[in-house]
Protein backbone atom coordinates (compact mmCIF):
# COMPACT_ATOMS: atom_id res chain seq x y z
CA UNK A 1 0.00 0.00 0.00
CA UNK A 2 1.27 3.50 -0.80
CA UNK A 3 2.56 5.56 2.11
CA UNK A 4 0.89 8.62 0.59
CA UNK A 5 -2.64 7.33 1.25
CA UNK A 6 -4.50 9.87 3.39
CA UNK A 7 -8.25 9.54 3.91
CA UNK A 8 -10.93 11.33 5.84
CA UNK A 9 -12.60 9.24 8.52
CA UNK A 10 -15.70 8.79 6.33
CA UNK A 11 -13.55 7.65 3.41
CA UNK A 12 -11.70 5.26 5.71
CA UNK A 13 -15.01 3.81 6.90
CA UNK A 14 -15.93 3.08 3.29
CA UNK A 15 -12.58 1.46 2.52
CA UNK A 16 -12.55 -0.86 5.55
CA UNK A 17 -16.33 -1.37 5.38
CA UNK A 18 -17.16 -0.01 8.80
CA UNK A 19 -19.66 2.66 9.81
CA UNK A 20 -18.67 6.31 10.04
CA UNK A 21 -19.71 6.17 13.69
CA UNK A 22 -17.31 3.30 14.42
CA UNK A 23 -14.36 5.04 12.76
CA UNK A 24 -15.00 8.34 14.55
CA UNK A 25 -15.35 6.49 17.85
CA UNK A 26 -12.01 4.74 17.30
CA UNK A 27 -10.31 8.11 16.89
CA UNK A 28 -12.19 9.79 19.75
CA UNK A 29 -11.23 6.97 22.14
CA UNK A 30 -7.60 6.98 21.06
CA UNK A 31 -7.71 3.51 19.52
CA UNK A 32 -6.08 5.00 16.41
CA UNK A 33 -4.50 8.40 15.79
CA UNK A 34 -5.57 10.93 13.19
CA UNK A 35 -3.85 14.00 11.83
CA UNK A 36 -5.62 17.33 11.38
CA UNK A 37 -5.43 18.71 7.86
CA UNK A 38 -6.74 22.10 6.83
CA UNK A 39 -9.18 22.09 3.91
CA UNK A 40 -10.37 25.60 3.15
CA UNK A 41 -11.91 26.96 6.33
CA UNK A 42 -12.33 23.54 7.93
CA UNK A 43 -9.90 21.09 9.49
CA UNK A 44 -10.37 17.43 8.65
CA UNK A 45 -9.16 14.42 10.60
CA UNK A 46 -7.27 12.08 8.30
CA UNK A 47 -5.62 8.70 8.68
CA UNK A 48 -3.07 6.74 6.67
CA UNK A 49 -2.05 3.18 5.71
CA UNK A 50 -1.20 1.94 9.22
CA UNK A 51 -4.61 2.99 10.53
CA UNK A 52 -6.40 1.41 7.58
CA UNK A 53 -4.59 -1.88 8.09
CA UNK A 54 -5.30 -1.85 11.82
CA UNK A 55 -8.98 -1.08 11.28
CA UNK A 56 -9.19 -3.89 8.72
CA UNK A 57 -8.04 -6.43 11.31
CA UNK A 58 -9.70 -4.70 14.28
CA UNK A 59 -12.51 -7.25 14.67
CA UNK A 60 -10.00 -10.08 14.90
CA UNK A 61 -7.87 -8.06 17.33
CA UNK A 62 -10.83 -7.17 19.53
CA UNK A 63 -11.81 -10.83 19.89
CA UNK A 64 -8.34 -11.98 20.91
CA UNK A 65 -6.69 -9.14 22.82
CA UNK A 66 -7.14 -6.84 25.77
CA UNK A 67 -7.14 -3.05 25.21
CA UNK A 68 -3.45 -2.99 26.11
CA UNK A 69 -2.78 -5.76 23.58
CA UNK A 70 -4.69 -3.88 20.90
CA UNK A 71 -2.60 -0.75 21.54
CA UNK A 72 0.55 -2.86 21.19
CA UNK A 73 -0.63 -4.18 17.83
CA UNK A 74 -1.51 -0.70 16.60
CA UNK A 75 1.84 0.79 17.61
CA UNK A 76 3.64 -2.11 15.91
CA UNK A 77 1.52 -1.54 12.79
CA UNK A 78 2.60 2.10 12.70
CA UNK A 79 6.26 1.04 12.62
CA UNK A 80 5.70 -1.62 9.97
CA UNK A 81 6.61 -1.03 6.34
CA UNK A 82 3.50 -0.37 4.25
CA UNK A 83 4.38 -3.26 1.93
CA UNK A 84 5.23 -5.81 4.64
CA UNK A 85 3.15 -8.98 4.08
CA UNK A 86 2.66 -9.75 7.79
CA UNK A 87 2.82 -8.31 11.27
CA UNK A 88 4.52 -10.40 13.95
CA UNK A 89 4.50 -9.58 17.67
CA UNK A 90 5.90 -12.32 19.88
CA UNK A 91 3.86 -15.43 19.17
CA UNK A 92 1.18 -13.43 17.34
CA UNK A 93 1.17 -13.17 13.55
CA UNK A 94 -1.24 -11.24 11.33
CA UNK A 95 -1.27 -11.98 7.61
CA UNK A 96 -1.74 -8.73 5.66
CA UNK A 97 -1.66 -9.78 2.00
CA UNK A 98 -5.43 -10.32 1.73
CA UNK A 99 -6.04 -7.27 3.91
CA UNK A 100 -3.98 -5.08 1.60
CA UNK A 101 -5.65 -6.55 -1.48
CA UNK A 102 -9.11 -5.71 -0.18
CA UNK A 103 -8.03 -2.21 0.84
CA UNK A 104 -6.56 -1.68 -2.65
CA UNK A 105 -9.83 -2.80 -4.25
CA UNK A 106 -11.86 -0.40 -2.11
CA UNK A 107 -9.42 2.48 -2.73
CA UNK A 108 -9.76 1.85 -6.47
CA UNK A 109 -13.55 1.94 -6.18
CA UNK A 110 -13.39 5.14 -4.14
CA UNK A 111 -11.30 6.70 -6.91
CA UNK A 112 -13.79 5.53 -9.55
CA UNK A 113 -16.68 7.09 -7.63
CA UNK A 114 -14.90 10.42 -7.32
CA UNK A 115 -14.02 10.49 -11.04
CA UNK A 116 -17.75 10.25 -11.83
CA UNK A 117 -18.53 13.21 -9.57
CA UNK A 118 -17.65 16.86 -10.12
CA UNK A 119 -17.32 18.21 -6.59
CA UNK A 120 -16.58 21.78 -7.66
CA UNK A 121 -15.13 24.44 -5.42
CA UNK A 122 -18.27 25.84 -3.80
CA UNK A 123 -21.13 24.18 -5.63
CA UNK A 124 -23.31 21.14 -5.04
CA UNK A 125 -21.54 17.97 -6.28
CA UNK A 126 -22.93 16.83 -9.61
CA UNK A 127 -22.54 13.79 -11.80
CA UNK A 128 -19.92 14.74 -14.36
CA UNK A 129 -20.97 15.66 -17.90
CA UNK A 130 -24.73 15.66 -17.25
CA UNK A 131 -24.95 18.25 -14.42
CA UNK A 132 -27.39 16.27 -12.26
CA UNK A 133 -27.02 16.76 -8.48
CA UNK A 134 -25.52 13.68 -6.84
CA UNK A 135 -27.58 13.88 -3.64
CA UNK A 136 -30.80 14.28 -5.61
CA UNK A 137 -30.19 11.03 -7.48
CA UNK A 138 -29.07 9.18 -4.35
CA UNK A 139 -32.23 10.30 -2.52
CA UNK A 140 -34.48 9.09 -5.35
CA UNK A 141 -33.07 5.56 -5.06
CA UNK A 142 -34.56 5.36 -1.57
CA UNK A 143 -38.05 5.63 -3.03
CA UNK A 144 -37.56 4.29 -6.54
CA UNK A 145 -35.72 1.47 -8.23
CA UNK A 146 -32.58 2.23 -10.22
CA UNK A 147 -34.53 1.32 -13.38
CA UNK A 148 -37.14 3.97 -12.52
CA UNK A 149 -34.45 6.59 -11.89
CA UNK A 150 -32.88 5.80 -15.27
CA UNK A 151 -36.29 6.16 -16.89
CA UNK A 152 -36.75 9.58 -15.29
CA UNK A 153 -33.22 10.68 -16.25
CA UNK A 154 -32.47 9.13 -19.67
CA UNK A 155 -28.98 10.67 -19.76
CA UNK A 156 -27.86 8.71 -16.71
CA UNK A 157 -26.17 5.33 -16.67
CA UNK A 158 -26.55 2.69 -13.97
CA UNK A 159 -22.86 3.18 -13.09
CA UNK A 160 -23.52 6.87 -12.41
CA UNK A 161 -26.54 6.09 -10.25
CA UNK A 162 -24.56 3.54 -8.23
CA UNK A 163 -21.73 6.07 -7.85
CA UNK A 164 -24.22 8.65 -6.56
CA UNK A 165 -25.54 6.18 -3.98
CA UNK A 166 -22.07 5.34 -2.70
CA UNK A 167 -20.88 8.97 -2.77
CA UNK A 168 -23.85 10.04 -0.63
CA UNK A 169 -23.02 7.31 1.90
CA UNK A 170 -19.38 8.35 2.10
CA UNK A 171 -20.11 12.08 2.22
CA UNK A 172 -23.56 12.45 3.84
CA UNK A 173 -25.41 15.65 3.01
CA UNK A 174 -26.38 17.69 6.09
CA UNK A 175 -29.78 19.28 6.40
CA UNK A 176 -33.27 18.18 5.53
CA UNK A 177 -33.79 14.97 3.53
CA UNK A 178 -34.37 15.34 -0.21
CA UNK A 179 -37.46 13.91 -1.97
CA UNK A 180 -37.34 10.18 -2.61
CA UNK A 181 -39.69 10.38 -5.62
CA UNK A 182 -39.19 12.42 -8.79
CA UNK A 183 -41.67 15.19 -9.56
CA UNK A 184 -43.04 13.19 -12.49
CA UNK A 185 -43.71 10.18 -10.27
CA UNK A 186 -45.14 12.26 -7.43
CA UNK A 187 -47.62 13.79 -9.87
CA UNK A 188 -48.42 10.32 -11.18
CA UNK A 189 -49.02 9.11 -7.62
CA UNK A 190 -51.34 12.06 -6.98
CA UNK A 191 -53.24 11.38 -10.18
CA UNK A 192 -53.62 7.72 -9.26
CA UNK A 193 -54.99 8.71 -5.87
CA UNK A 194 -57.47 11.12 -7.47
CA UNK A 195 -55.90 14.33 -6.14
CA UNK A 196 -54.77 15.61 -9.58
CA UNK A 197 -55.66 14.99 -13.19
CA UNK A 198 -52.54 14.80 -15.33
CA UNK A 199 -52.44 15.83 -18.98
CA UNK A 200 -50.68 13.87 -21.70
CA UNK A 201 -47.60 16.10 -21.39
CA UNK A 202 -47.28 15.22 -17.71
CA UNK A 203 -48.48 18.60 -16.45
CA UNK A 204 -51.15 18.56 -13.72
CA UNK A 205 -54.59 20.09 -14.29
CA UNK A 206 -56.70 21.62 -11.55
CA UNK A 207 -57.17 19.45 -8.46
CA UNK A 208 -60.51 17.74 -8.23
CA UNK A 209 -62.51 16.90 -5.18
CA UNK A 210 -62.17 13.38 -3.87
CA UNK A 211 -65.57 11.94 -3.06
Amino acid sequence: MENSVSLTLNEAGYVVEQSNTAINRAVDRGVIKAKLQRCGKTRLRKIGPAELRFLAISREVERKLTPAGRREVYEAMRLLSSDAPRLEIGVMSFQLIDVDRRIAERLKRLHEIKTLVDEGANAEPILSEINVPVYEIAALTRGQTIAEVLEDYPGLTSAQVEAAIEYAKIYPKPGRPLPTRSLKRMLGDMAASGVWDVQDDGEPTEPRQIP
